[in-house]
């Protein structure tokens, strides 16, 4: 199962780096990045040259935000490739992913899923959460 991570600068490779601190050096992740002196054009030909090279496998890719354009681009690809997308990535979606991906009888659909289900969870005011207030 391939994985690819497309975000607005550095992002995703930042956020691939991170994962891998906490769960070892990854194989078949690919991390792609849009910057400022990049055309939107220019990351949509990099994303799909990597996708030719994986027909046939199963494939996940993470964007980081919403309407986006890595995001656009993606939804752009998505009419010629067959893969799975989930957008508005985050460390803790990632982790949970590659986690997954190691048990063998987890599906691409299984891994979506649960990530999907899992991601509200990732998120708190911690300040309620430990009644603080203000």
């Amino acid at each position: 199962m391939q994985f690819i991570m497309a975000s607005h600068g550095s992002l995703a490779k930042s956020m691939l780096e991170s994962a891998q601190m906490i769960v070892g050096q990854q194989n078949n992740v690919m991390t792609f990045g849009l910057y400022p002196e990049d055309d939107v054009d220019q990351l949509r030909e990099r994303i799909e040259k990597h996708l030719k090279t994986l027909e046939g496998e199963e494939i996940i890719c993470f964007t980081d935000l919403y309407h986006g354009s890595p995001f656009n681009v993606v939804v752009q690809l998505m009419g010629q490739y067959k893969f799975h997308h989930l957008t508005g990535m985050n460390l803790s979606m990632i982790l949970e992913a590659l986690m997954m991906r190691q048990n063998s009888e987890n599906t691409i659909q299984d891994i979506c899923d649960t990530v999907m289900s899992e991601a509200p969870a990732t998120f708190m005011d911690v300040n309620k959460q430990l009644d603080l207030g203000e």
